[in-house]
């Protein structure tokens, strides 16, 4: 079965994919394309478009992500660790947190390809933007202002009070605040964490809703998006061409008949981390002897495909507030404030509502004191010292706060809660996808690879001791959920317990003691909880072929013409920022690569 012709095939409507579409579609109206993406539309999904609702999405029944289940991992005391990826048109865009969080200039420069330095990825950062923060302090030149999708100061509702109490807390242990940690370079702070939330209607800023439907609304270009149906491999003529693509719909049995779509210029894949070297593997790219061994013909040996695949694994502390119920959203997420009478909140104050929101007040970029280095175990301190020390643009760790508890504990006690979120900014540990079978449907093999470098988890338990003295100097602090943090050994004197009683005692918050079977506790606790924070990259690495690369600096696959992957996956090496911002700028330099490439005039 044919589907006809068109000039480009974009396989994977999320971020990246989608903010390319338009541009090309934007600088070329007749050029002809077609997006095809695995997961639903999601126009005028109240869960999508409110803000407050995103937690829904990562939830063991959601149907706007699909999972990927870990195979068991021993460093994990055996569990499978699950993984979700975007299921919706828009992709993560649709669906994450809405955080805005950049990388360090120096985390581009690291990876070595020409045109791709943190110097040569500002403009793509800032072409995307309409930044609403008014701070007088920040930067202007390091951010646009005529972009698609708004960055707010707080979306429709902020937790002020806390937000102060935060800053004043970090203060008291050293960490400084500033008002813009997004500028590339600090990497040693505390600031307000702004958000891709519009800060006068409140709706999510996700690629769709905000750039691509427009677009299509507009019927003045040859772009086309179809939803619900899953590409299964690349078409190639005798000259190792990409000609086009084969998809089924996305809930369909192995029989199912794929329908062929060709593409006179250019395919595109942009299916993520773990989709995209899937479709290359079911396409005979990938490493030779694992395509023979399932009957797949090699097209060509590029054995770095499914390969690097890298997450920021973290861990979430959840605490009893003080706050009251109309300050945090544990009430809305738990079903004590029903989503209508939100809804009715919405629509009889639009300025200032917590649909709005996402309870993310408060972020830190952070590196360790000297004291604190002097304790770091031997791995560890050899990572500090090779990776960290010298180059003060690089955090070891990112931090964050919500108004909610984000722990793993379903459901929590009744009461308000905020948690501190801790998330290592550069893995040491690497993991892989591999298919097992040609079709959509096999289940691929897919290794987390979480804390296969010890240096990772020594990163964790860093940062427990660093969140646990941040939270206990909030005045909200109203001691932790016990089932989210470690247990301590009888008599420890790091109980929360003991030091609570002792800090209250004294008027001041005590120094805590960590005995060694305190450390040991706490490394425990960690691998036992330790989770994605859903920024998989890295399996399509932009390196050279003999280096595992899978793609040039131009996005092209090697041994092949006419394909190129162009999402979070070709990141060679991570970044220190939740990785939406990194998505978009990668879709706004495959726009530029691709323009180039087929003779279409282009600006930045």
């Amino acid at each position: 079965m044919s589907n006809g012709d068109v000039d480009v095939i974009v396989a994977g409507g999320g971020a990246a994919g989608l903010i390319a579409a338009g541009r090309l579609a934007e600088a070329k109206p007749d050029l002809s394309i077609l997006v095809i993406e695995a997961g639903a539309n999601s126009r005028d999904n109240p869960a999508v478009v409110n803000p407050a609702l995103y937690p829904s999405h990562v939830q063991p029944t959601s149907t706007t992500a699909k999972f990927y289940k870990s195979k068991p991992n021993e460093y994990l005391g055996g569990r499978e660790v699950v993984v979700p990826i975007g299921n919706i048109l828009g992709g993560g865009s649709s669906i994450n947190f809405m955080v805005y969080t950049r990388a360090s200039a120096v985390d581009y420069d690291d990876w070595n390809t020409q045109g791709w330095t943190g110097k040569d990825m500002l403009p793509f950062l800032k072409k995307t933007e309409r930044f609403q923060d008014n701070d007088l302090e920040v930067d202007k030149s390091l951010h646009g202002y005529n972009g698609p999708l708004s960055v707010s100061a707080g979306g429709t509702f902020v937790q002020a009070p806390f937000q102060k109490a935060f800053f004043n807390a970090c203060e008291q242990i050293g960490i400084k605040k500033v008002a813009d940690l997004q500028d590339l370079k600090t990497a040693n702070a505390v600031a307000r964490w702004n958000m891709w939330i519009d800060g006068q209607t409140g709706f999510r800023q996700d690629v769709p809703h905000n750039f691509i439907f427009p677009i299509l609304d507009a019927g003045n270009t040859q772009l086309k998006v179809i939803t619900d149906s899953t590409v299964v491999r690349v078409l190639f003529d005798e000259n190792k061409r990409a000609t086009g693509v084969e998809y089924v719909p996305t809930r369909s049995d192995p029989s199912t008949k794929p329908t062929v779509v060709r593409a006179k210029q250019l395919v595109v894949i942009a299916a993520n981390a773990l989709g995209s070297p899937q479709i290359l593997q079911r396409s005979g790219i990938g490493n030779k002897s694992k395509l023979e061994a399932l009957n797949i013909p090699v097209v060509s040996d590029v054995k770095g495909v499914g390969t690097n695949y890298q997450d920021h694994h973290g861990v979430f502390y959840a605490y009893y507030s003080k706050a009251t119920p109309e300050e945090t959203l544990d009430g809305l997420l738990r079903g004590r404030l029903p989503f209508e009478a939100a809804m009715a909140q919405k629509l009889s104050s639009p300025g200032r509502h917590m649909l709005g929101w996402n309870g993310l007040d408060c972020t830190g970029k952070l590196r360790p004191t000297e004291e604190e280095v002097k304790e770091f175990p031997p791995a560890l301190l050899e990572a500090w010292n090779n990776d960290f020390r010298d180059r003060e643009t690089r955090p070891l760790m990112i931090f964050g706060t919500a108004a909610l508890s984000l722990a793993q504990r379903d459901p929590p006690p009744q009461g308000q809660y905020f948690t501190m979120a801790a998330y290592t900014a550069y893995p040491y540990s690497r993991g892989s996808i591999h298919i097992t079978g040609k079709s959509v449907t096999d289940i691929p093999e897919f290794d987390s690879g979480y804390f296969n470098h010890p240096a990772d988890l020594m990163k964790q338990v860093w940062a427990y001791k660093k969140q646990r003295e941040m939270a206990r100097r909030i005045p909200y602090y109203n001691g932790p959920d016990r089932f989210t943090h470690p247990t301590f050994p009888p008599g420890s004197k790091a109980d929360p317990d003991v030091v609570d009683a002792a800090s209250k005692a004294k008027g001041y918050p005590v120094p805590i003691e960590y005995s060694e079977a305190d450390i040991e506790a706490i490394e425990k606790f960690i691998c036992e909880k330790l989770n994605t924070t859903w920024h998989s990259l890295g399996t399509c690495a932009m390196k050279p072929r003999e280096q595992g690369g899978v793609v040039d600096k131009d996005l092209n696959v090697y041994g092949v013409e006419r394909l190129k992957v162009i999402d979070l996956s070709i990141c060679p090496g991570n970044v220190a920022a939740n990785t939406y911002s990194t998505a978009l700028a990668v879709g706004e330099k495959a726009a530029s690569i691709i323009a180039k490439d087929l003779g279409i005039p282009y600006t930045v």
